[in-house]
């Protein structure tokens, strides 16, 4: 068996040309590239590596066992891209490969190295004039020092003289090639040579021929440059004579006719089958121009290559390549707005190195999960459709200096045997002029992130990548010049946040889940700031693009383009192809360690940019009414802070969905999330605070009007007390202007509503409809033991939320916090509110003990309760005394209570109207006769709320609590609320009895 033999820059031009033909003479040939594989790759080499030779662990990995290494891979190009402003990037690049390269080789005692060498190395001074045939000793012809064309041809000559160096450890062999083309070169990027941009430009001319009018075809500098060519065939020829002789001093490989540049032009138009006359020539001098002439002089090359000699003529060799040719620009044309396009490759470009912008697409792709395996690969044609689409105008006609590329990071898993086999996938990409590199992979199957870090890593370690993004074969992108809209907005991000360049996350808009930036865009600054690791290790499958948005939220980093889409046909909101796997808990310590991590690296590089506060609005809403919901979402936050709004939709049955679905879905801090049914608000907060990233969350009910700076107004107290559990903001009602409203009042069920106007510090508990509490993974939700309508539940909440605080410190007031909410059913009469918000407080005393109490007598549900049972026992005794006991005693109950009212109400303690939950200038109840009957239902609103209490007790089989009272305060005004309570309950009990004993003995 013949011994192995390295090829670098194997799936390049003539590295992939070579390797063929040594394959196909029976070699096993290895190829290593930093660019992946052509999709006929199996007819190149037995095997590849994709890696970068500028690593020298990659160097030494790819040269073991191999006794011949041939060195074609270099940064390398035509006049487009050999230039002054590339200079030091092209010889560091090249420098680099080839000293680790030949260092892996002396340490693997490889017997022969090939070198790929170029005529550059010439002086540039000996070929200004005349037409000169170079020989191989022209190098040192001028003076001592030698004078090569640019650094690109310094980097060429230092590598001779460092193998001459080496020579006794290593049989060398340098080919120096003229002007080398053909089918499979570059055509179109700025890196081809002259045949191929001529012939590109000869058939751009064809199709832009019109009747009476001339086609404008491009020449750089005056036309009359010199140059010989050779073909790709006679290239490969050259360089197997060479090896097989063992001729170890550097040989011109090239054509030695030499022809002018316009001759060639004419030459190209001629493949075109286009007239001279029918073109107009626009001559460019102030474009890179080379040396005025240059020949190879081929007597050396005959002598020691014999019997080779260049046998395919210049003509021959355009008309081959111009068929080529052709057939690409007839697919670039099919796929984009041909006129744009054949205005912009009717010229040549200039590339600058240091300005180019590379997109890495990872692309992780599987064959199972479809209809059939071959619809993933049409799902693929048509993604890469959309991509190449989309991106013409970047690549083609970039409307500014920088010049946008695209390399795809296709991920395929090593079982799916339908894509590895003959990486079926990788071909259609390439079919499409995509650069493309395959990885096999050995993540467990649906595990998405692993493959999508592992893409990511793939892609880091090309320094010429700027960007990162996973996509999938599924999606369709829909907006062209995506690339240049997302590069400039990390320009603008930079520029408005003060943040170095690439600091954030731009998000793509998916139109199939709109409002969550399901696919971000990362740059490389990310990966550096996180050690090459796009997302952690922790996440599966889910939620590592909205991490990816929320970790740069903090600083104002993040943006969704609203004129950049996508359509994702699987996945998303909806059903995937694998099962969904989420990360618990990913925004609390996953996202804090990161930001941590990005925290301390802006800390060195830009130590005056602060975090945003990153405060979320949740909002339950079960009516849906849009209306009011807008008047939530119009609020907004300081520039210091950051907001997301979260409406979670508890009746999936409501018409207003899609309403609401359409006019703020789009927006990326909108989220609206419909529960699958009818679960209650708390259960419905619950999910809220799920779907929350933020470091605080406000608690808004949906039908209340905030004060348009509610949110700075709680930054400004956050900012205060940023250790608090939480602050208690105000909730007013409309002006109690009939007898119902000013009765809801005086029964005391709305006294904590303005709480926070009332205490100051250390407040026991707020309502939901205005409450703000930090958010942290202390594991507290509201319960849901709690009635779905509330009751209970915000005194629940806020007290475990105390206890759990790591401060110690509980909730503040925020009276400036305010919001107005409406008064339940426009103020309609019904008392069965009240009563489920007993029914729910009921649980409160078998959960906190330590706030509760026995009170001195029952009160009035309680011996309604007694008067029931008495009236019950007459009925199942068939005695009329007891049943007339209880009724007269129920009456009674009720006499006696809403005497006490007017009692307390009209003398004993006035109701304070200054400190009901109203605007100022509102306060006020109705007056007259009218208050007397407000107090009087007062009472039944009071009775119907102690009712639910005293029910919820019996249904939850706790009779035994009868009589005990919870402390609405929990212990904060001390024993005052308490002694109050016994004393109001006592007074009636007493006259209770009193009257009962007095209408017994009349």
């Amino acid at each position: 068996m013949k011994d192995p033999i390295l090829v670098t820059g194997g799936f390049g031009f003539i590295g992939s040309a070579v390797a063929r033909r040594l394959l196909q003479e029976g070699h096993i040939v290895h190829v290593v590239d930093i660019h992946g594989p052509l999709p006929d790759h199996t007819n190149i080499c037995t095997d590849y590596l994709i890696g970068d030779l500028r690593d020298p662990e990659v160097c030494s990995k790819v040269v073991r066992d191999c006794k011949t290494v041939l060195h074609f891979a270099a940064n390398m190009g035509g006049m487009g891209a050999i230039h002054d402003t590339n200079d030091f990037a092209i010889y560091k690049d090249n420098h680099l490969m080839t000293l680790h390269l030949l260092s892996a080789s002396i340490d693997a005692a490889v017997e022969c190295f090939f070198f790929a060498s170029s005529a550059c190395v010439y002086p540039s001074t000996i070929s200004s004039k005349g037409d000169i045939s170079l020989r191989e000793g022209d190098v040192w012809s001028k003076g001592l020092y030698p004078n090569p064309q640019g650094l690109y041809g310094f980097d060429k000559l230092n590598t001779e003289l460092i193998l001459s160096y080496f020579s006794h450890k290593l049989s060398i062999r340098i080919a120096r090639f003229h002007n080398i083309f053909g089918p499979g070169g570059a055509w179109f990027n700025g890196r081809e040579k002259a045949p191929a941009a001529l012939l590109r430009k000869a058939f751009v001319a064809k199709h832009a021929i019109k009747p009476g009018s001339k086609a404008r075809f491009e020449i750089w500098g005056d036309g009359s440059q010199r140059r010989s060519f050779l073909y790709i065939d006679d290239c490969v020829e050259g360089i197997l004579a060479l090896l097989r002789s063992d001729h170890t001093e550097p040989v011109n490989i090239g054509s030695d006719h030499a022809v002018t540049i316009k001759a060639l032009a004419h030459l190209a138009l001629d493949c075109a089958k286009v007239m001279p006359d029918d073109v107009s020539f626009e001559y460019q001098a102030e474009r890179p121009l080379g040396v005025a002439a240059r020949n190879s002089n081929n007597d050396m090359a005959l002598k020691v290559l014999h019997p080779w000699k260049p046998r395919v003529s210049l003509e021959e060799g355009m008309r081959r390549t111009g068929v080529w040719i052709a057939s690409q620009l007839n697919a670039v044309l099919q796929r984009a707005d041909s006129a744009k396009v054949l205005d912009r490759l009717g010229s040549s470009t200039v590339v600058n190195l240091r300005t180019a912008v590379t997109f890495a697409i990872l692309l992780p792709i599987t064959s199972r999960g479809t209809e059939s395996e071959v619809q993933c690969l049409d799902n693929l044609r048509c993604f890469a459709d959309s991509l190449v689409r989309t991106t013409w105008r970047d690549v083609f006609l970039p409307d500014t200096e920088t010049c946008f590329g695209i390399k795809i990071i296709l991920a395929i898993d090593y079982d799916d045997a339908f894509l590895v086999k003959g990486n079926k996938a990788e071909a259609i990409l390439r079919s499409f002029g995509l650069d493309v590199s395959t990885i096999i992979c050995h993540q467990p199957r649906g595990h998405v992130c692993s493959l999508w870090r592992h893409c990511a890593r793939t892609a880091y370690s090309d320094p010429t990548v700027s960007y990162f993004v996973l996509m999938g074969d599924d999606i369709e992108i829909l907006d062209e010049g995506w690339m240049a809209k997302i590069h400039s907005s990390f320009i603008s991000i930079s520029r408005e946040r003060c943040t170095p360049f690439g600091f954030g996350c731009v998000a793509f808009k998916d139109l199939s889940f709109p409002g969550m930036p399901t696919f971000p865009v990362v740059h490389r600054t990310h990966l550096d700031i996180f050690s090459g690791d796009v997302i952690p290790e922790i996440f599966v499958n889910q939620d590592g693009d909205p991490f990816l948005f929320q970790l740069y939220r903090r600083w104002g980093c993040s943006l969704m383009l609203e004129d950049v889409t996508l359509q994702n046909s699987l996945g998303g909101s909806g059903d995937a192809r694998y099962a969904k796997l989420s990360t618990p808990s990913w925004s609390f310590q996953t996202l804090d360690r990161a930001v941590d991590v990005a925290r301390q690296w802006l800390q060195v590089r830009s130590p005056n940019v602060q975090a945003k506060l990153a405060v979320d609005v949740v909002v339950p809403s079960f009516r849906v009414d849009v209306p009011l919901l807008e008047r939530i979402l119009a609020l907004r936050p300081s520039p210091t802070a950051s907001t997301m709004f979260i409406i979670i939709i508890d009746d999936p049955r409501s018409s207003a969905i899609d309403v609401l679905q359409k006019k703020y879905g789009h927006r990326v801090d909108v989220r609206i999330r419909v529960n699958a049914s009818n679960l209650g608000a708390s259960a419905s907060r619950n999910r809220g605070m799920d779907e929350s990233s933020g470091d605080w969350i406000i608690y808004l009910d949906d039908d209340i009007e905030p004060n348009p700076d509610l949110i700075s107004h709680a930054e400004t107290h956050i900012r205060a007390h940023p250790n608090a559990a939480g602050f208690v903001g105000n909730v007013h009602f409309p002006p109690p202007d009939s007898i119902f409203t000013s009765a809801v009042h005086l029964s005391g069920v709305t006294y904590f509503w303005n709480i926070a106007e009332k205490i100051k510090d250390d407040l026991p508990w707020g309502v939901t409809a205005n409450l703000v509490s930090r958010r942290v993974n202390d594991g507290v939700q509201f319960d849901l033991r709690f009635p779905k309508t509330g009751g209970g539940e915000d005194i629940d909440f806020c007290a475990r939320k105390k206890e759990m605080s790591r401060s110690g410190e509980g909730f503040y007031s925020a009276p400036d916090i305010t919001v107005m909410h409406p008064w339940w059913s426009n103020g309609r009469r019904s008392y069965w509110r009240f009563y489920g918000w007993g029914f729910g407080d009921s649980s409160l005393i078998g959960m906190y003990p330590q706030f509760v109490s026995w009170d001195y007598a029952p009160n009035s549900p309680e011996l309604l309760l007694c008067a029931a049972f008495i009236s019950s026992s007459g009925t199942v005794f068939r005695q009329l005394a007891p049943f007339w006991m209880g009724l007269k005693l129920a009456v009674i109950v009720f006499l006696v209570n809403f005497l006490h009212d007017l009692y307390r109400r009209l003398w004993a303690e006035q109701f304070d109207e200054a400190s009901m939950p109203a605007k100022l200038g509102e306060r006020h109840l109705v007056q007259g006769s009218t208050r007397v009957i407000a107090i009087l239902e007062s009472t039944l609103i009071r009775m119907s709320s102690e009712a639910g209490k005293t029910v919820g007790l019996l249904k939850q089989g706790k009779w035994y609590y009868l009589g005990k009272r919870f402390d609405w305060f929990t212990g904060r005004w001390g024993d005052g609320p308490k002694r109050n309570e016994r004393k109001n309950s006592l007074q009636r009990f007493i006259l209770v009895v009193l009257i009962y004993i007095a209408w017994v003995n009349i």
